[in-house]
């Protein structure tokens, strides 16, 4: 006789995502037995996470290794199968994902938008859960389709975002150089450009330690 199967509620999830500085930033049903919740930074991650043993070892990408910790804790809690976007074999679609939740979308310049994050949007995880929990019914609109002046398009200030695709090494590059700085210390300029991003604040602390990460400084 199979044992009985621990009915959770996305409250529940929500709450202990709250706790460790984390938030339910999509959600949806992969089939009728199957739900995925996707996680990201809250507004008191920072807080939260420079208390943590991985802000003050200095270890190689500690943001990640925080959240593979904190999102596998949460996981046994709940009883669901963590999944990351990080990793040699993370091999889960989350931009697939996070357009399937609703809550996201490709922008004019290839990066995902959110509904509520704009470009600042970040995954640090997903919660695999083998039964359909309840969901709110949710029915945002693309913002970009409202936004008329779309400032992503022209806000790098190298021109690295091109039809051709993503030019990362001017990228690189330029932040290398004292005008770099600025992208450093306050966000990449065009994901700060887009006006629901004003929701999400990093300082530069915070700022610095992710566009490190992203140049491959450890």
């Amino acid at each position: 006789m199979d044992p009985i199967q621990k009915i959770i509620k996305l409250s529940d999830i929500e709450a202990h995502a709250k706790i460790n500085g984390l938030e339910v930033s999509g959600s949806f049903h992969k089939n009728f037995k199957q739900t995925i919740i996707l996680l990201s930074p809250a507004y008191n991650f920072w807080p939260i996470f420079k208390k943590s043993d991985e802000y003050h070892q200095k270890i190689i990408d500690p943001i990640d290794t925080w959240s593979k910790r904190v999102i596998s804790n949460i996981a046994i809690k709940v009883s669901a199968e963590p999944k990351f976007p990080f990793g040699k074999n993370f091999g889960a679609p989350f931009f697939e994902w996070a357009k399937l939740s609703g809550e996201a979308w490709d922008s004019p310049i290839g990066m995902l938008v959110h509904s509520k994050m704009g470009l600042m949007v970040s995954y640090r995880g997903a919660l695999i859960f083998d039964q359909k929990i309840k969901l709110r019914k949710r029915y945002p609109e693309k913002p970009c389709i409202k936004c008329i002046k779309k400032p992503c398009i022209n806000a790098c200030p190298i021109d690295a975002l091109t039809p051709e695709g993503y030019d990362i090494q001017s990228c690189y590059d330029f932040l290398d150089t004292n005008r770099g700085e600025n992208c450093m210390t306050n966000s990449c300029k065009v994901r700060t450009s887009c006006p629901i991003s004003v929701a999400v604040k990093y300082n530069s602390e915070h700022s610095l330690l992710h566009m490190n990460a992203f140049k491959g400084i450890k």
